[in-house]
Formats: C-alpha cells, structure tokens, sequence
C-alpha cells in the first residue's frame, strides 16, 4: 500500500547539539520531532494560540537507528500513524544525507484543559489528518 503524504521539514544541525563524540546527542531529536509536529498543531490551532491549546501529550518513543552528525541538515518527515476518537500517535523519522537514523511515534491526546477530560476529535479536523495518515 502507499504510504500518504508525511509533512516534511528540514533542520540544520547546530553545533552546540552534538556531544564529546561527535555525534547529536540523543535528546536533540525529541525536540525536532516536537518542532516537526506543528503542522499537525495547526490542524487543531491555525494560530497556535496557547489560551486554547487543545493537545496534551501522553506518551512518546524514540528508536535511534544511526548517528547523525554536524555539517549537513536532517529533514523530519511526519504523519498521523492512528487515527482513534479522541488521540492519534504521530510517527515520525529523522533523516540525513539519505539515511534513515531515528523513528519517534508520540501519542497525543484531544485535550479540554478546563474539564481536564479528553474529547473527540472533531470530524472537520479528523478529515484532514487522513491526508497524512501513514498506512501500513
């Protein structure tokens, strides 16, 4: 089956997130994979107005695969891995110079901080999230 299309974006590695052995350090890539979600945010906050922020995160994973290195970009590469009622996980991948180095899948949670209960997806958002459901 084909896969659908990821979001994709691309970050050049900075100096100061490589470690003593010359590689990114292990927690860099948990903050690309947050910073490559936000199309996804938009879905559910065109403005990102943080007054209405309806997401909560409940869980994520991280499986390093290679190193990555300074001096050239990593694009991050994101979709909608499940799609439930009222959470979807997100999966997502780092790549550099054509090599697959990390896997992230982030659970995240239609979210009412008033209620402090979860709620359901609303269907017009839930539309377009399926334009960038990965398939297996």
């Amino acid at each position: 089956m084909a896969t659908s299309q990821p979001f994709e974006i691309e970050f050049d590695v900075r100096f100061y997130e490589t470690d003593g052995l010359g590689h990114v350090g292990n927690t860099v890539h948990v903050g690309w994979f947050e910073a490559a979600r936000e199309p996804l945010f938009r879905l559910f906050s065109p403005t990102l107005d943080l007054s209405t922020w309806p997401l909560i995160l409940a869980s994520y994973k991280v499986d390093f695969l290679a190193q990555i290195y300074y001096g050239k970009p990593v694009v991050v590469k994101t979709w909608v891995g499940r799609l439930g009622g009222s959470s979807f996980d997100v999966y997502q991948e780092i790549w550099q110079s054509g090599v697959h180095c990390a896997t992230g899948n982030t659970t995240m949670v239609h979210f009412n901080y008033q209620s402090q209960k979860a709620e359901a997806i609303p269907d017009n958002i839930r539309e377009r999230m399926l334009d960038h459901l990965r398939e297996a």
